[in-house]
């Protein structure tokens, strides 16, 4: 059961700094909370909503995965994060994403790794404080870093996110006069996660925009999202979801861009 209110500020996002999306969730009660794989990296404060000042923050850095994962939350239990754009992972924290798939540095950790972290968890006014913070610690660490995100990485994940995720590896790299070997790498070293896995993902949230927005039945979903069959989509939803098509709990569907 989903019981976290996620919402996007849009207003903060900022592509040229690598941010593709600022966001903040609270929990309405105790439970659970489904996380979707999305092949994004996020830094996340969480802490405890209560009277100002929120205090007792605490870092998660996560990395790529390519299945569900379920949150623990008390009520009051609060986020803010930033969803990197693929490819910048390494730009603005240095590690490659691979690194931390299917996985996360949270606390102690992530700010024995990056120090600079333990700044945004100063006692704050209110959540807007924090996103901006977030957005400053990413702009700053955009600005100081001299690692560059490869134009072929941009164009390559933008070329398949066009295409719904329908394109194979071999007609992405005829695209872009490259090897199936160098497609392979490119997406590696930018998501954390190999094309095949990243065209799954896409595939995946177009199928669920199509049954939640635009209320498809699930074989027409399953046909428009270039799935061989209802089946085929039955099976990686159970996979990357936890759940039906035929039955969608309530979900969070984050904004995910070229």
């Amino acid at each position: 059961m989903t019981l976290g209110r996620y919402t996007e500020l849009p207003h903060l996002a900022d592509a040229n700094a690598g941010i593709e999306a600022v966001w903040a969730s609270v929990s309405r009660g105790e439970g659970t909370y489904r996380v979707l794989p999305d092949g994004r990296c996020d830094i996340i404060l969480r802490f405890t909503l209560n009277a100002p000042p929120n205090s007792e923050l605490m870092p998660i850095v996560t990395g790529p995965t390519t299945g569900f994962y379920d949150v623990a939350l008390e009520p009051g239990s609060a986020f803010v994060g930033v969803r990197l754009r693929p490819g910048y992972f390494q730009r603005i924290l240095g590690l490659e994403p691979i690194r931390l798939k299917s996985g996360a540095l949270v606390g102690e950790a992530a700010k024995n790794k990056w120090p600079d972290l333990a700044a945004l968890c100063a006692p704050a006014s209110d959540q807007q404080e924090l996103a901006g913070r977030l957005v400053q610690f990413v702009r700053k660490r955009d600005a100081d870093s001299d690692f560059e995100v490869e134009p072929l990485s941009r164009n390559t994940i933008s070329a398949l996110h066009a295409s719904g995720g329908r394109l194979r590896i071999a007609e992405l790299a005829d695209m872009h006069g490259l090897s199936e070997r160098t497609v392979r790498r490119i997406f590696l070293r930018a998501t954390g996660v190999s094309p095949k896995a990243f065209a799954a993902i896409i595939q995946f949230h177009r199928a669920l925009r199509l049954l939640r927005d635009h209320h498809l039945s699930p074989a027409d979903a399953a046909f428009e999202a270039g799935f061989a069959d209802q089946s085929h989509m039955t099976r990686v939803f159970q996979r990357m979801g936890g759940f039906s098509p035929a039955r969608l709990p309530e979900v969070t569907l984050v904004t995910i861009s070229q």
